[in-house]
């Protein structure tokens, strides 16, 4: 469908109109567009367009005799001027590469640390979908020994850390042995998608694994990825929401924050709307109280997809958010986060190479 044009000037008064409604949440009269402009132009003229944009669905009057105020189609109107606008501040962009260690990632963690910096520095919800692991292929198992029946078993794949927990031993193995069922592991392993390891655990293993610490050991690595194959979501920054609300809503605040909670908790029904809504749009995404879910009415959902393997990455705002810094924010993060992932690749398939 193609896009409503306006008028330069009714362009302007919309964008001021959205934009000092964001900073001060009140009415925008046409006496404040004059005074903030000079337009040259009478404030009938200025009514005028207003009663135009308004007769168009972009502004709506809250009460009979007051100012203006954005409609959902208002604020997309804005958004979709910002897209190719918003930066980040140096200091900002430090602020985010601070957060992060050049490492081999643990990938929950990193995930869990992105969402953190995503609500903090947007003030709302933020939250990340995790790349597809499935897709991720095994680059080597790590096995150390922690007592005289039980090891350390962490997989790592060519994105990070994917998964580690402990391993109880039928029987005590010496350090050398345990490397020998490590290698065992990898040899016949590595390169492949961690969904077709998962398979194989569930079928006992290949063929030829006759050794009990071998089996176990890759009984428990199938257990482990059980819970990468998970349609899940991490959030923070939940509760930064309901100051929004009560501020802007205050009669219907915690109804609309408890109906939200509730959409986020089923976490594979969030992770399906937010990647049908996308598509296979690249970038970020903006959804202004359209995402296709019930509990996100009165809410903004912008995201940005990141590689490797499809992650998604956004925040969850009420629908007057500082858009600009929304974007700028959601858009540098995932970036980053991609190429610490593409890093961490690199990284692993340098050491298989060695």
């Amino acid at each position: 469908m193609a896009k409503e044009t306006l008028p330069d000037r009714q362009r302007l008064i919309l964008k001021e109109i959205v934009d000092r409604y964001i900073r001060l949440h009140e009415p925008v009269s046409s006496r404040m567009i004059l005074e903030d402009y000079g337009l040259g132009v009478s404030s009938a003229t200025v009514r005028n367009d207003m009663n135009e944009l308004e007769r168009r669905g972009y502004i709506e009057k809250p009460y009979s005799s007051s100012g203006r105020v954005p409609t959902k189609k208002g604020y997309r109107f804005f958004v979709d001027w910002l897209l190719d606008l918003s930066e980040l501040t140096r200091e900002e962009r430090h602020e985010i590469v601070e957060t992060y260690e050049p490492q081999c990632l643990d990938i929950e963690e990193t995930i869990r640390r992105t969402a953190l910096v995503l609500g903090n520095m947007v003030g709302c919800a933020g939250f990340v979908i995790p790349p597809r692991l499935h897709e991720a292929r095994l680059e080597r198992v790590v096995l150390l020994k922690v007592d005289t029946r039980l090891a350390f078993l962490a997989i790592v794949s060519d994105i990070g850390i994917v998964e580690h927990g402990l391993v109880p031993l039928e029987e005590e193995l010496t350090g050398s042995e345990l490397d020998a069922v490590t290698q065992a592991i990898n040899s016949d392993l590595r390169g492949r998608a961690l969904g077709d390891v998962r398979r194989l655990a569930a079928e006992d293993g290949p063929d030829g694994w006759y050794e009990p610490a071998a089996r176990q050991a890759f009984v428990v690595l199938g257990n482990l990825l059980d819970r990468t194959t998970l349609h899940r979501a991490y959030f923070e920054g939940l509760l930064n929401l309901t100051v929004g609300l009560q501020e802007m809503i205050p009669d219907r605040a915690m109804e609309r924050f408890v109906e939200l909670g509730r959409a986020v908790q089923d976490e594979p029904a969030f992770v399906a709307a937010v990647r049908n809504a996308r598509g296979d749009r690249q970038g970020v995404v903006v959804h202004v109280g359209d995402l296709p879910l019930s509990g996100f009415e009165e809410f903004s959902l912008i995201t940005c997809a990141f590689g490797p393997h499809e992650g998604i990455l956004g925040v969850i705002a009420p629908i007057w958010i500082d858009y600009g810094r929304a974007l700028s924010t959601t858009s540098y993060i995932a970036g980053r986060l991609e190429s610490l992932l593409v890093t961490s690749s690199a990284r692993e398939m340098g050491r298989t190479v060695r």
